[in-house]
């Protein structure tokens, strides 16, 4: 009877044990991945395996609870161009994580930087120190540093939705940021130099720090050098306007006097013609008269008197030819004056002509200086930036951690994972012996941290097995 109270008794213990399990089972998580091609999963350890498109092997590597099994989202670049990962779920709790592509680099890529700062304060100075232009070049080339493909080692919800990741990646990124700069500084130069072309390699920190205030120097006097320039072109504009009202006027004496002169022309040959004739009568009324005789006095006496006037027309004839051919050496000498007058001023406005482009082109240069000197000053500026955080770089002797970086959508936010405080691994991956030395821990904000609380199925189940040991005790005791 005894016996027999004892083996209900322990039936009983037991069924209200296993009913407590079957009756409140531990919720397990659950992950669905959106495109398996871009999925790589790494087994763990300094010897696992590399496996691409294994969910089975992805959510294993997510849940072993060995953060060096990790599984990459994006594994064909370092510079994603789409979110590629998995949506976890358990209960009424769900979560994606994903790669970050550029688009998502623009909504967090300041708070990156100023946490990266904060970390690193050393390069804070350098930092403060930038233009603005430069800032903003440096988040814009974040994306290409290769940090948007993350290998995540670990998930896990909180009890209250919370996510925590656990990231893979390298103790030190010093040598790949050091690579990304130096990619951009040989770019930035690229685009600058055909600017420069006196300097044929590519300058150091140093020249640049002189060449920036040789440039602003070079700005400052332009207004001055326009303001120069534009007097003298007034000057060379109204000493043209002078000199061309002179040349008309010149070319107006110029046509006078030769209508002058052709007036002149006209009547020399018109009173050379009345010479020619009178000196031909007076030859004619000669012969006459020397053929007449000396008998026939009347005719004689009439031929006299004919060649005395001939005589006297023609002495009034050469008198109006000299007098015309005086006239027309002296206009044909002011002519020479004029045109000699004329070809002064017409070169004298040719080379102020020469001298009005000269100015009007040296203005036009200085002009364009004047808005290209700005432009290129602040492309100069964030060419220095940028040798100057390479410089700083160079410098810091120190580690630099920082994890890669998840897209993280969970309670209707997006967070964007990444830390700056790293553990090591312990570990270093099996393919090139430098990854995976590192994890890096991130949670959402107000994660609460797992404990060694049981599920609670697992506390009924220990109730059940607690309520047999005091039944056996209880029976002993009646047995006793």
């Amino acid at each position: 009877m005894k016996r027999t109270l004892k083996t209900l008794v322990i039936g009983a213990s037991m069924a209200v044990g296993v009913s407590a399990i079957a009756s409140n089972p531990a919720q397990a998580t659950t992950f669905s991945f959106n495109d398996t091609n871009e999925i790589k999963t790494y087994t763990g350890g300094s010897n696992g395996q590399f496996i691409t498109g294994d969910t089975t092997a992805a959510i294993k590597a997510l849940t072993d609870k060995d953060a060096s099994s990790n599984v990459e989202l994006w594994h064909s670049t370092e510079n994603p161009t789409s979110n590629v990962g998995f949506t976890a779920t358990k209960g009424k709790y769900n979560a994606t994580v994903t790669s970050v592509t550029a688009d998502d680099w623009k909504s967090f890529s300041s708070q990156w930087v100023n946490d990266l700062l904060t970390n690193y304060t050393p390069f804070q100075s350098v930092w403060n120190g930038f233009s603005a232009d430069t800032k903003s070049l440096v988040t814009n080339y974040l994306p290409s540093l290769g940090m948007g493909d993350p290998n995540i080692g670990g998930f896990q919800f909180d009890k209250n939705g919370g996510v925590e990741l656990k990231l893979v990646g390298h103790l030190d990124v010093k040598s790949k940021l050091a690579s990304t700069i130096s990619l951009q500084v040989d770019n930035t130069w690229d685009s600058l130099k055909s600017k420069f072309p006196q300097q044929t390699t590519l300058p150091t920190l140093s020249e640049v720090e002189t060449l920036i205030p040789q440039l602003q120097t070079q700005l400052d006097a332009i207004p001055g050098q326009i303001t120069t320039a534009q007097t003298q072109l007034n000057t060379v504009n109204g000493q043209i306007t002078t000199a061309q009202t002179q040349l008309n006027t010149v070319n107006g004496q110029i046509t006078t006097a030769q209508n002058q002169l052709n007036t002149v022309n006209s009547q020399i040959t018109t009173t050379q013609t009345q010479l020619n004739t009178v000196n031909s009568q007076i030859t004619t009324t000669q012969n006459q008269l020397n053929a007449t005789p000396l008998t026939n006095t009347t005719l004689r006496q009439t031929l006299t008197n004919t060649l005395n006037t001939l005589n006297t027309q023609k002495t009034q004839l050469t008198s109006t030819l000299s007098t015309l051919n005086t006239t027309k050496t002296q206009l044909t000498s002011g002519l020479s004056t004029l045109n000699t007058t004329k070809t002064q001023l017409t070169s004298g406005i040719n080379t102020l002509n020469t001298a009005k482009t000269q100015l009007t082109s040296g203005i036009n240069t200085l002009e364009t200086a004047k808005t290209q000197l700005p432009e290129q000053i602040s492309k100069l500026t964030s060419f220095k930036d940028i040798l100057s955080l390479q410089d700083a770089l160079k410098k810091y002797e120190g580690e630099i951690g920082a994890s890669e970086i998840a897209k993280v959508v969970t309670g209707g936010k997006t967070y964007y994972a990444y830390s700056f405080k790293s553990t090591a691994s312990g570990i270093t991956a099996s393919d090139d012996g430098v990854s995976y030395s590192a994890i890096y821990t991130w949670q959402t904000p107000g994660y609460v941290s797992s404990t060694s609380v049981p599920e609670p199925s697992v506390v009924l189940g220990m109730l059940g097995v607690a309520g047999i040991v005091a039944t056996q005790r209880k029976l002993k005791k009646v047995s006793g």
